[in-house]
């Protein structure tokens, strides 16, 4: 299917031949680029300009212009502009606040309270609160995020209307799914053990008290999947409890077996079953007996393509992984061996003086 994609560019539609639009679950700032077509003197549009991107009416992306490059010969030109979303601002501006500083404090409070810019932000983790949150001077409202994100097993991503979202798992289901032989064009998988590790302990500290619990504990998780000895110790960035010592332990060892089963499918058209535009985050069945897959997968980032006609082709570029590496839980399909891997053990907790 052939999609109309309107970039809208300081209120007026920029005509292009082609475009690519690409969002990941594991970023924070959604992309575009297209190939314009321009034949005036100058330059189609500006940097920083207000940009809106539609497909065939549904809105996929605000923000602005990022990169304006033109090119000629002596008979032809063209024209190259790219396009950020909103939350670009969120990443490299530095936070403005009059104290810089909150008292008692989730992840959605901090980022909600520290967003001078409005970009605005949506999303529900489950976050532990905070006795207070300090801004580092010049840091930026991802940076004062993503540590305590990291933490806590939250994803930094961005929304269609630009604006930041916290996450902790995914976020639905896509229609259908995706079948060698009927919508698979192309397929590729990798199984690795690169970042994987039987077990995964997490140590930090409290500031407050001087027992065992608050000058020495320790988080751990186990992945079954390793079959030898693996292990891996983290810092706990943050005020240590054992509660999110043992959170930061399971997240840790799932995205390790989650991103050890990934995939990437070319599938024709932008939408699933249903007509839903391919989206970050979401899980989406996978059959392919030919890469031995067969279970639910979390689509990490999705990439959008399409020509200046029907002829060039309309495709989407699906990053796939296992739900785990995005706090989702085992697939639990009938995949080959290696890709059904079992999940992370439950976390367990100790301290210093047991």
């Amino acid at each position: 299917m052939f999609e109309t994609v309107v970039f809208n560019v300081a209120g007026k539609p920029l005509s292009h031949k082609a475009c690519r639009l690409s969002a990941s679950a594991e970023g924070a700032v959604r992309e575009a680029s297209f190939t314009v077509a321009h034949t005036g003197d100058g330059v189609p549009c500006q940097p920083d300009d207000p940009a809106t991107i539609t497909v065939s009416g549904d809105l996929w992306g605000a923000g602005f212009v990022r990169d304006v490059r033109g090119s000629h010969g002596e008979a032809d030109r063209s024209y190259e502009v790219t396009f950020v979303s909103r939350t670009i601002d969120a990443v490299e501006c530095s936070i403005d606040h009059p104290s810089g500083y909150k008292k008692d404090c989730d992840l959605l409070d901090i980022a909600r309270e520290f967003d001078t810019l409005g970009i605005g932000v949506e999303g529900n983790p489950k976050t532990e609160r905070k006795a207070r949150h300090k801004v580092v001077p010049g840091e930026s409202l991802f940076q004062t995020l993503e540590t305590d994100a990291r933490a806590q097993g939250v994803l930094i991503q961005d929304t269609e209307k630009g604006k930041l979202k916290l996450a902790d798992k995914p976020e639905g289901r896509h229609a259908g799914g995706l079948v060698r032989g009927k919508n698979i064009k192309q397929a590729e998988a990798q199984i690795t053990g690169a970042g994987r590790f039987s077990s995964v302990k997490v140590r930090g500290q409290n500031s407050t008290g001087v027992t065992a619990p608050a000058l020495r504990s320790e988080g751990s998780a186990n992945d079954a999947g390793v079959k030898r000895n693996r292990p891996r110790i983290l810092t706990y960035e943050g005020e240590a409890t054992s509660a999110r010592l043992k959170k930061r332990a399971k997240w840790e060892a799932q995205r390790g077996a989650g991103n050890g089963t990934s995939c990437s499918i070319v599938t024709p058209g932008w939408r699933d079953g249903a007509g839903r535009l391919w989206t970050r985050n979401f899980l989406v069945a996978v059959d392919d007996s030919w890469l031995g897959i067969n279970q639910d997968m979390v689509i990490a980032e999705v990439a959008l393509e399409q020509g200046a006609d029907e002829n060039e082709g309309t495709r989407a570029t699906l990053s796939l992984k296992d739900p785990r590496a995005l706090g989702g839980d085992n697939p639990r399909g009938s995949s080959a061996s290696g890709w059904g891997a079992p999940s992370a053990s439950d976390p367990a907790y100790r301290d210093e003086g047991e």
